[in-house]
């Protein structure tokens, strides 16, 4: 069997990968999201606020049985108060670190400490962003937040060179994906956000990824994983 636990499964990115993963009766996965949207004999749902540090770190990750892979996707994030720094809402962006960052690195610190043993193949794949990389007026906390995952990430790969049974570390961006996000963000204020007309067009003009798009390309990945580089890339790197 193949394990997969995954942040984020009631929408978009998380629950295109997990739909598609059940598909495969040899895959069995665990949700982390606050509702449950999917429904299926391999699927166990975890009902998880990403916010609240003291339930994330309680997460239990079970005892594998006869686990050929097991996986760890930290794909849930939020994109925040979409406002420059100074007209944000403070709690906003306390909750988008909990979410984007501290989750990662509780969820990270635990399955790497559960598994050290395992000789399985083991996977981290974190849902990264182009905006980690990139400053885009009015996501501040956000880019901040993703900038920090791919760094955390690139961190704990070189950790990992170090151990018996390492885990495999992926940071990767999706692209611009047609999700309750990109909604979000068509539906913030223009004056607040200078490239709202992009976001608008984006959609308008037919050019965003949808979520099961992206879904197969990372389970490419995670399905050939000794064809691509750890670490930090794009989907839009792939060919």
């Amino acid at each position: 069997m193949n394990y997969y636990f995954i942040t984020g499964t009631s929408s978009g990115i998380g629950k295109a990968i997990a739909e598609i993963l059940l598909q495969n009766e040899d895959n069995f996965v665990y949700g982390f999201s606050r509702r449950q949207a999917i429904t299926h004999k391999n699927y166990y749902h975890v009902p998880t606020d990403l916010s609240n540090m003291q339930k994330v770190s309680s997460i239990e990750f079970p005892v594998p049985i006869r686990a050929k892979k097991i996986v760890l996707i930290n794909n849930a994030g939020q994109i925040g108060d979409i406002k420059p720094i100074g007209k944000a809402d403070d709690l906003a962006i306390i909750n988008l670190f909990l979410v984007n960052v501290a989750a990662v690195g509780v969820l990270m610190n635990n399955f790497i400490h559960r598994f050290e043993d395992e000789k399985s193949e083991k996977i981290i794949l974190n849902v990264s962003s182009g905006a980690g990389k990139n400053a885009i007026e009015g996501w501040a906390p956000y880019c901040g937040s993703k900038a920090a995952v791919d760094l955390m990430s690139q961190t704990v790969y070189e950790e990992q060179k170090h151990e018996k049974y390492p885990v495999k570390i992926y940071s990767i961006a999706p692209g611009v994906v047609d999700t309750e996000m990109q909604v979000a963000i068509r539906d913030s204020n223009e004056n607040d956000f200078s490239k709202h007309q992009y976001f608008v067009d984006l959609k308008a003009n037919n050019e965003l990824s949808s979520p099961q798009e992206v879904a197969a390309k990372y389970i490419r990945i995670l399905d050939h994983s000794d064809q691509f580089p750890d670490c930090i890339f794009s989907l839009r790197d792939l060919q």
